[in-house]
């Protein structure tokens, strides 16, 4: 029997079937981001758990475009006065979606992370207050989150639509919000006026405590921490309503500041965004 002889394996020949085969592993690579190799979408990754803590649930704030600061920041006004906007020079910001506490980190949650924490009966939902920034970011780090950035807080509280206040552009009264007009002197609990929530639901972004934030460039770890890198937004119970609006901020707060109005909330970047 004779059989037909083979054509001879030329140098093309073996370059041309790198070349395949180097292109297939490459779309394999490519799909997989797509596939899960069944066909079907990949799985997302699951929250953090401190997101779905029934305590305190994370709301997802969605990404979003707005400006910051406010239109009439170089307002004249007396130097050195409290009701001066020269710090809320107006900005473009663009965030990416993460997930911000319902409401601030309370007493309960807080003795979770401290067992020495100590705090009056019938105060367990009262939000934890003389914490000092890095207390508070350390908190946040131990349920796999941070503070706030300053964009981060002011567009939870403005949303795309730029509100005033995070309830909208009405001005505050004791109803809405706990200021410095509302009895008791004093913290009050979370979640107590819920018309003063944000249409996403996250409630007392003003009035009650000032939160703790962090500046968009510090970054943990890497940036040096400094006088700027501590930083309060929302105004608290001693707050007149012009520190009540959510362009509002407070710098420069020396090491070791913490007060009886000043309390703080964790956020979450989506694990394939970043902020």
């Amino acid at each position: 029997m004779r059989f037909a002889s083979r054509a001879p394996i030329t140098r093309g020949m073996v370059v041309l079937a790198g070349v395949v085969l180097i292109c297939s592993y490459a779309v394999v690579q490519w799909t997989g981001r797509f596939d899960d190799g069944l066909g079907q979408a990949a799985t997302p990754q699951p929250p953090p758990p401190g997101v779905v803590d029934p305590v305190n649930r994370g709301i997802l704030i969605e990404a979003g475009t707005f400006i910051s600061g406010s239109d009439d920041w170089d307002t004249v006004v007396a130097p050195g006065s409290p009701y001066s906007k020269r710090d809320e020079y107006p900005r473009r910001r663009t965030v990416q979606s993460f997930w911000m506490q319902e409401h601030e980190v309370t007493n309960e949650e807080y003795r979770r992370f401290d067992a020495g924490h100590a705090f009056s009966n019938g105060e367990e939902r009262h939000p934890v207050v003389n914490v000092t920034w890095r207390e508070a970011m350390a908190y946040a780090v131990s349920v796999g989150g941070s503070l706030p950035t300053e964009v981060q807080w002011e567009f939870a509280a403005r949303g795309s639509e730029r509100r005033k206040y995070p309830w909208g552009d009405s001005e505050p009264t004791c109803e809405r919000v706990h200021f410095r007009s509302c009895d008791p002197r004093g913290a009050v609990e979370v979640m107590a006026r819920p018309e003063g929530a944000t249409t996403e639901g996250i409630h007392d972004l003003a009035g009650n405590v000032a939160e703790w934030v962090a500046p968009i460039w510090f970054d943990p770890g890497r940036t040096p921490l400094n006088d700027d890198s501590r930083r309060l937004r929302g105004g608290s119970f001693l707050s007149p309503p012009f520190a009540l609006r959510a362009a509002h901020r407070v710098r420069y707060l020396y090491s070791g500041f913490e007060s009886e109005d000043v309390g703080f909330r964790v956020v979450w970047a989506l694990a394939d965004e970043g902020n």
